[in-house]
């Protein structure tokens, strides 16, 4: 139980430690402030708030609400204050975050055909490793068969989208993920795995990590829909999911300034927080 709060709560300890000095506090507030701002105002908070879910909309209205009283306690440096309804906030604005399930209508047709190429682009990176392991002696012909089944759902996804039902499409691909990544992972224990990227530009290795991000953000949305998440795990799950969201704001401070390298590290770092949030809910994701 210890280590379950220690990941949850882990934010608000950090902010109200007496031994940190008042700067210190400040900066993490102010940290945790900047990423509820970005969640409100991400696609599926703004889809919520013109949509028809009451429960979503009535989240994002109390982690606004909670996080103007965050920055009034600040500004009367009531640290405590500040930082106990800046993680009201965080906790509300993920919950409605996380009710938004891909492909539902929550998110403009823009943002969902964003969503479904990252995560077609993610399948295809995993394709090829999956193609590369058909070769394999032992395990080639269970390889094969996953090959053709996340083939399948990918092409099914495809046509999906032609037929402007982009939000079964965006499920289908989806799925495609879920299962290569499960499947893979599984067929892959025991054996060290190497997946070599080349990139043109820090910029454009920057970019790809935020499309893996936003695709494992989705895998563990997944994963909580599918019930993997009950009771103290969801606790768990939002801990590490909050950490990587609050290092995916640092990585993209760094990325708007130009700091491309420190940028691609801590997004690394926030995709790893996602691997640990699926991990906990038992898939055997790398």
């Amino acid at each position: 139980m210890m280590g379950v709060a220690a990941a949850v709560f882990a934010l608000t300890v950090g902010a109200q430690a007496p031994a940190e000095g008042s700067d210190q506090k400040r900066r993490l507030i102010e940290q945790k402030i900047r990423l509820v701002d970005t969640l409100i105002n991400s696609p599926a908070a703004r889809g919520a708030a013109e949509g028809q879910e009451a429960g979503s909309r009535a989240l994002i209205r109390q982690g606004t609400q909670a996080i103007d009283d965050a920055r009034k306690a600040l500004a009367d440096s009531r640290y405590d204050d500040a930082a106990r309804l800046a993680d009201d906030a965080l906790r509300a604005v993920s919950s409605a975050s996380r009710r938004m399930s891909p492909g539902e209508g929550a998110l403009p047709e823009s943002a969902q055909r964003k969503n479904l190429q990252d995560l077609g682009d993610q399948v295809a990176m995993y394709r090829n490793s999956i193609e590369e392991l058909s070769r394999d002696a032992q395990k080639g012909s269970a390889a094969k068969t996953l090959l053709g089944h996340v083939d399948g759902l990918a092409a099914e996804s495809r046509q999906l989208a032609d037929a402007g039902r982009v939000g079964e499409a965006g499920k289908r691909m989806a799925e495609a993920y879920k299962l290569a990544v499960e499947e893979l992972s599984r067929l892959r224990a025991g054996q060290e795995v190497l997946l070599s990227l080349k990139f043109d530009t820090p910029a454009d290795e920057y970019a790809y990590e935020k499309k893996r991000f936003a695709s494992n953000e989705i895998m563990v949305d997944m994963m909580v829909a599918e019930g993997r998440a009950i009771g103290d795990k969801r606790h768990l799950v939002d801990g590490f999911v909050e950490e990587g969201r609050r290092l995916g704001v640092q990585a993209d401070e760094h990325a708007a300034a130009g700091q491309h390298a420190e940028a691609v590290r801590l997004m690394e770092q926030a995709s790893a927080q996602l691997i640990r949030a699926l991990q906990s809910m038992g898939v055997p994701v790398f």
